[in-house]
């Protein structure tokens, strides 16, 4: 096995924030498998080996218990412990069995059958806020669309108010700022674990009202699952939901907005995309490749194993950088190229194996709806300020303001 020296590659770097790509490429070729002592992990850069990691069932999902029982002091775990108990819960961090049967439980939500039945609501919210944008000049595609559309969106879905939304984007924010490896603030833990306390008090106040009197959403149908099924239990309904309203609007968010600047950053391809609106979902696929809302996902090694040539040991923090896999020459021809009639197409976007993400067919419905209303009703659509990105670790994120112009 290969003796690889560790590295302390900031991957917080303004440089990398804005454009790591390049960074991906020198990882590719010199050192595709590298400890970052900075990150204290190793960082897992081509496509083969990251493609391996996300079906290893030697690589736990759940990074959350290692990470309070090994980080944490003991007063520290006590403080936190409803963060804790919240994260355990979510599909996204847990592994067989309890991932299998969570899975279970929200994989039939989100069918391509239901799935296609939310249409008519994400036709609703993408035509009243892109009506909004018409005889302006210049819009705000972040906060004047990217966060508004897809968290009225799963809102609607879920059953809670509209009227609310700026709650749900506030606890949501601070909780990513946990989840999602961003700096700058000492007390994230404290204000995840707040938001959390809110979110709960909040959903709960939602479950009470729907206990005598269910409506056709989402709560509604968990509550129902609860009551047949004796594992499930009211927490669960709860942290489920609280998980959908979080992942639900800021990924799409992410989502689109990358897929926006993919294509203006390309104008050839958005040309043709205007000329063959019919290749939408490919687009979509090729900057979810290009330009996804992920930059990678975190794995802990739960037994000695080998990535590559490398040697990894029980414990260790493993980052699979599904960003630097798409770009990948080993997979993908000329990589580096945005080609929205790319195919195949099997980028990594998304994660693979079971712990895919399960609201990815919601996701690509509502941005696909969106692109081609963005397409069709503003021809003239151009960026009208600069494109800065959130320093966060796993995320690629784009801040608002995101400036258009769409006269």
């Amino acid at each position: 096995m290969t003796a690889v020296k560790s590295a302390n590659d900031d991957l917080l770097e303004p440089g990398l924030i804005n454009d790591p790509f390049p960074y991906y490429r020198e990882l590719r070729e010199h050192r595709p498998v590298q400890w970052n002592e900075r990150w204290r992990g190793w960082i897992v850069a081509r496509y083969d080996d990251v493609y391996a990691g996300l079906h290893d069932p030697r690589m736990m999902a759940d990074t959350v218990t290692p990470y309070f029982e090994t980080r944490l002091s003991a007063a520290e775990r006590g403080r936190f412990r409803q963060t804790y108990e919240v994260l355990n819960s979510w599909s996204v961090f847990v592994d067989p069995p309890k991932h299998t049967r969570l899975r279970r439980i929200f994989s039939r939500s989100f069918t391509p059958k239901s799935v296609e039945t939310m249409r008519r609501v994400v036709e609703r919210f993408v035509d009243e806020f892109l009506a909004v944008w018409q005889g302006r000049d210049d819009v705000d595609l972040i906060s004047e669309f990217g966060l508004l559309m897809p968290a009225n969106v799963i809102a609607t879905i879920i059953g809670a108010p509209a009227a609310d939304l700026h709650r749900f984007h506030r606890w949501s924010s601070q909780l990513n700022e946990l989840l999602h490896g961003g700096v700058g603030n000492p007390k994230r833990m404290d204000l995840a674990q707040q938001a959390i306390i809110e979110f709960k008090a909040y959903l709960q106040e939602l479950y009470d009202e729907r206990i005598d009197r269910p409506r056709d959403d989402m709560m509604s149908w968990l509550m129902e699952v609860q009551r047949a099924d004796p594992e499930m239990n009211q927490d669960d309904v709860l942290y489920s939901c609280m998980l959908m309203l979080n992942a639900g609007h800021e990924t799409t968010q992410i989502l689109l907005g990358n897929t926006i600047a993919s294509l203006l950053g390309a104008p050839d391809q958005l040309q043709r995309l205007r000329d063959e609106p019919g290749l939408v979902r490919s687009a979509i696929e090729e900057c979810l490749r290009f330009n996804g809302p992920m930059k990678g996902t975190m794995r802990v090694a739960s037994d000695d194993l080998t990535i590559g040539d490398v040697a990894v040991r029980k414990g260790e923090r493993v980052m699979l950088l599904m960003a630097s896999a798409n770009r990948d020459p080993a997979k993908f021809e000329k990589p580096d190229s945005l080609d929205i009639a790319r195919f195949p197409n099997p980028h990594l976007a998304f994660g693979h194996g079971i712990h895919f993400c399960l609201g990815a067919p919601l996701a690509r419905l509502e941005v696909e709806i969106a692109l081609r209303e963005i397409v069709k009703r503003f021809p003239r659509i151009a960026l009208s300020g600069e494109i800065r990105y959130q320093p966060r670790i796993l995320s690629r994120s784009i801040a608002a303001p995101m400036r258009l112009s769409v006269a």
